[in-house]
């Protein structure tokens, strides 16, 4: 019907006469005569081409307001309109919800505290931001108090406690415990009409992750710890530098240089995670700074080592200040740290060395750090060890120590000494052999590995160590299988840090296909501390040698406390019973019952037992009779030589031979 409508309005009447009176226009002036006729068409014609083009609609006046009427749409007039009803309640709870849409959905996290009430509301984003869950926020400020830093929430406090006092605006950083990240905390306060504060609205806000990006590249670059925000170890070696120069200038000039060494850190990573570490690390790193003074340097040169200079200690009259200062740090370091729900206690090692006898860096950290490793490897674990000249002898013989190990690594002078294992229960047939490394230095001769494996353990130098000493096995084992022993086995004992090394499997496989040793000749041994070092990890580990074919064996079982629940998972075969629980099996009934329970474990998980140390026929014996048959000790054979080692393996490989050799 509005079609139709607008079909015949004037204007559409008024364009179609207009048309009809053109078409025949034409025609009408061609005709003959009849003048009048001709003149009143072409009057109408002009008036409705006229009409059609000026035509508008006509405006009406109601004494309201002027409006254009137009006959193809209805328009009430005002008197016609009804009177609409507002909801204002519902408009209310509409902006509400637009409201708490707009406080959830921003990029920045928001937050209020309502001041009579003390509550605290957090926004949805709030609660990304501070790695929570929105139930875990609450109403009040505890949950900031658990996610970030003692200094920064006490900051954060006193900056609002002024806000409210003063009426105003502010912003403060936050370190977050939990995720490496700073955030931004801002707030101000909203007064009444008599000008006092009610309710504080804030946002947190957090760097763009470009900004993040660009801020830790620049960190890097610069002379700052990423993680801690410390000194790095390059501004440290710079500023000792300076340090010694400024001795040499001033001889009455005295520094001490502290490196402080966080006790059992791995262990930490492993029962925790790594990232529970890193924020161990952030939070030693604040205590160490806090306690010392502002004009001295800390810095972070190791993965778990710190780094301290403490610049103008001549000023100190005795040296029992400079001892109050450095046990002030240990104390200070060793209180236990609230990370999240966990309580950790820290122990710290410390070795001190003030600059009067050393004149260079090398010097000054060759000491230093081979103290550290002295207090570590002895029984002052977790203490403060203060230079003497009685103790530079033995630091320096240490760094000597050091040093030649390194040498003896690229000169191949180490050489390997095998064990036999002797099975009692099929006629004392020798079964394997265990590679034990001896150092042939051209000075000392003969070293015992007690001497240099603490030290490789230490400087991490038995990594390079046991792929020497594995190539060397494997080799050897292969030239004994090729004289037709072929089912002779070479046992080779791996450390946690080789099994802590990503590509070990790798590493492993290689020297096999180089060597053409066939992996079942092969067996890992691996001791129960170190088995229990990253547990998941070494599993996946062991499964891999084990899918190769390679045996594994825990050494020194007993002396680590692992959980049996491990032991079940593990993919081993042998257990190794330690030394010192053979030693008095016969006399001793509390030896003899653990040796049981020994013997009593290995043979409930199916697996093979070899009982180390066996020096007595008593103590062989007592194993017989309990159904242990693996025997190695002395009382069968000391290690031998490459050559000894055949002649013992053509005398006891087959099985018509059963006299023992004795050494």
């Amino acid at each position: 019907m509005r079609f139709l409508k607008s079909l015949f309005s004037i204007r559409v009447l008024l364009i179609l006469i207009s048309v009809i009176l053109a078409v025949f226009a034409m025609d009408v002036f061609t005709l003959d005569g009849n003048f009048l006729f001709k003149t009143f068409y072409f009057i109408a014609f002009l008036i409705t081409a006229v009409g059609t083009i000026f035509y508008k609609a006509p405006i009406i006046s109601n004494g309201l307001k002027r409006r254009k009427i137009r006959t193809d749409i209805e328009i009430p007039l005002p008197d016609e309109i009804a009177t609409v009803s507002r909801d204002f309640k519902k408009d209310l709870m509409e902006k509400e919800r637009l409201f708490q849409f707009m406080f959830n959905s921003s990029i920045d996290g928001f937050w209020t505290y309502d001041i009579p009430t003390g509550k605290v509301s957090w926004s949805d984003r709030a609660a990304f931001i501070l790695g929570a869950s929105p139930q875990e926020l609450g109403d009040s400020f505890d949950i900031l108090k658990t996610k970030v830093f003692e200094k920064d929430w006490s900051e954060f406090r006193n900056k609002f406690a002024e806000a409210l006092n003063q009426s105003e605006s502010f912003s403060t950083p936050l370190r977050l415990l939990i995720g490496k990240k700073e955030i931004t905390i801002s707030g101000r306060a909203q007064c009444n009409d008599e000008g006092r504060p009610v309710c504080v609205f804030g946002s947190l806000s957090q760097p763009s992750e470009r900004t993040a990006q660009f801020e830790k590249q620049n960190a890097l670059s610069i002379y700052v710890d990423a993680l801690t925000g410390v000194r790095n170890r390059r501004c440290f070696l710079e500023k000792l530098e300076k340090e010694i120069q400024k001795a040499k200038e001033r001889p009455d000039y005295l520094f001490a240089l502290v490196l402080l060494d966080i006790d059992h850190f791995s262990a930490i990573n492993d029962n925790y995670s790594l990232d529970m570490g890193d924020v161990l690390l952030q939070l030693v790193s604040e205590r160490i700074s806090l306690s010392c003074r502002q004009n001295d340097c800390v810095a972070r040169i190791g993965p778990d080592v710190f780094g301290i200079i403490l610049r103008n200690v001549q000023n100190n009259r005795t040296d029992d200040e400079l001892h109050t200062i450095v046990r002030r740090l240990h104390s200070k370091v060793k209180t236990p740290l609230q990370i999240g729900s966990n309580e950790v206690y820290v122990s710290a090692s410390m070795a001190v060395v003030v600059n009067r006898e050393f004149d260079n860096v090398d010097d000054l950290l060759a000491n230093a750090n081979a103290m550290l490793r002295e207090i570590k490897r002895g029984d002052d674990r977790g203490g403060i060890q203060f230079f003497t000249s009685g103790i530079r002898e033995k630091a320096m013989k240490l760094y000597k120590l050091e040093f030649e190990i390194r040498k003896a690594i690229q000169c191949r002078e180490f050489l390997l000494y095998y064990q036999p294992v002797i099975d009692i229960g099929d006629q004392n047939k020798i079964v394997a052999f265990e590679a034990l490394v001896r150092w042939n230095n051209s000075e000392r001769g003969i070293i015992s590995p007690a001497e240099f494996i603490p030290m490789a353990e230490e400087t991490g130098l038995i990594i390079p160590l046991g792929e020497m000493i594995l190539q060397m096995a494997c080799t050897q084992a292969k030239k004994w299988v090729d004289l037709g022993y072929h089912d002779i086995m070479v046992a080779v004992n791996f450390s946690a840090k080789q099994f802590a090394v990503d590509d070990m499997v790798e590493k492993v496989k290689r020297v096999l296909v180089e060597t053409k040793l066939n992996p079942r000749n092969l067996k890992i041994e691996i001791t129960e501390y170190s088995a229990m070092c990253e547990v998941e990890k070494t599993i996946d580990i062991m499964k891999a040698l084990s899918g190769m074919g390679l045996q594994i064996s825990i050494d020194d079982f007993g002396t680590g406390y692992s959980s049996l629940i491990y032991l079940k998972r593990y993919p081993i075969h042998t257990l190794k019973m330690d030394k010192s629980f053979v030693n008095h099996v016969a006399e001793d009934e509390e030896d003899g019952t653990f040796a049981r329970m020994v013997i009593g474990i290995a043979q409930s998980l199916n697996l093979e037992l070899i009982a180390e140390g066996v020096e007595t026929k008593a103590q062989l014996e007592f194993l017989r009779n309990e159904g242990c048959r693996l025997i190695q000790g002395f009382y069968f054979s000391r290690p031998l030589s490459e050559v000894d080692a055949l002649s013992y393996l053509e005398a006891h490989y087959l099985k018509n031979k059963t006299t023992p050799v004795l050494n």
